[in-house]
């Protein structure tokens, strides 16, 4: 799989400048942005990393995540995500126009691995439920296994919500804190943690719809991962205020132990850390001069060592995606 493949570089450039007019409207109410501690640890130490696009990005002292301080408050995300062009762009063209390729390369792997999971641990399959649902695939590849016999999505987002049940699935229109729901099995939401304004209030609200013994996993970018930590800000996966929270395994470990799960498995199955830093060095936008290691093996041999070093990464948690398995106690 390649990045070209899930995130067609003529689509993403418009989706740059409508990201562009979004953060624009959002920046006149900068004055109303909020100072939080730690959204993992609940330190209120943390430093100035750097400033990219008018957001401030802060890392713990503590647990070295890294956040976005001062941010958006609740409502004005909740009207950002309603109202946002780019994402509306990404219902309507980037997802359709890559959604066979991910279908193949990401969600039914995805769905594999989830089933894969429950049966490591003894998990009863009654109910499972996939919140932040997006476009739907990943539950529709659920479905095809046949394995639940109740597949429930939650989708707050309107646009979003319909594609689904377009697609047949079960779906609640709202937030996890609001939803009418409980005794699910199993829980999974991928790439959403990151975009919550405290990730506290989200785990909790998780906790009290799982069923005791039942399974909640989740996969989030790993800012001490290959990508993000060779890159930092260079990075085009950290940006405002769509991601707001950068964990590590440790950081977000300890998260999710206050909040009442036992982690009980980490992963880091990336497949795509290498060739993204390969391109930033292509395009010239990181001086690797210095960086021998990095020259010999993401240019001068890349193709017989390229996919060699990809696998080293995942097979060590050293990928900047970050899957984390955990069970209610």
């Amino acid at each position: 799989m390649k990045e070209e493949d899930i995130r067609p570089k003529k689509n993403m450039l418009e989706e740059k400048r409508l990201r562009a007019e979004d953060i624009k409207h959002l920046m006149e109410r900068k004055n109303e942005f909020v100072k939080i501690p730690c959204p993992a640890c609940e330190s209120d130490e943390n430093r100035f990393k750097f400033s990219k696009e008018g957001f401030n990005f802060n890392e713990c002292a503590k647990c070295s995540t890294l956040f976005i301080n001062p941010r958006p408050t609740r409502d004005m995300l909740s009207e950002y995500y309603t109202a946002s062009k780019s994402i509306k762009y990404w219902n309507d063209n980037i997802f359709p126009a890559s959604e066979n390729t991910r279908r193949e390369q990401i969600f039914v792997p995805r769905a594999k691995k989830v089933i894969e999971l429950c049966k490591k641990f003894g998990v009863t399959t009654d109910t499972i439920v996939d919140i932040g649902a997006g476009f739907g695939t990943f539950m529709e590849e659920i479905n095809k296994l046949n394995v639940f016999k109740r597949a429930v999505v939650i989708e707050p987002s309107p646009d979003l919500a319909e594609t689904c049940r377009r697609k047949g699935l079960e779906v609640i229109e709202s937030t996890i804190e609001d939803a009418k729901l409980s005794g699910a099995n199993v829980i999974t939401n991928f790439e959403l943690i990151e975009h919550l304004f405290w990730p506290k209030d989200f785990l909790f609200a998780c906790s009290k719809i799982l069923s005791k013994g039942g399974v909640f996993i989740l996969t989030t970018p790993n800012i001490k991962g290959f990508d993000l930590l060779t890159l930092g800000e260079l990075s085009d996966n950290i940006e405002g205020p769509n991601h707001l929270n950068y964990f590590h395994p440790d950081s977000l470990s300890r998260l999710l132990e206050v909040c009442g799960f036992e982690v009980v498995e980490v992963l880091t199955p990336g497949k795509l850390d290498a060739e993204i830093v390969r391109e930033k060095i292509l395009a010239g936008k990181l001086d690797i001069s210095k960086s021998p290691f990095l020259r010999n093996t993401l240019i001068d041999q890349w193709e017989t060592k390229g996919e060699i070093f990809q696998c080293f990464l995942a097979e060590n948690n050293l990928s900047s995606h970050l899957w984390i398995v955990t069970r209610k106690v």
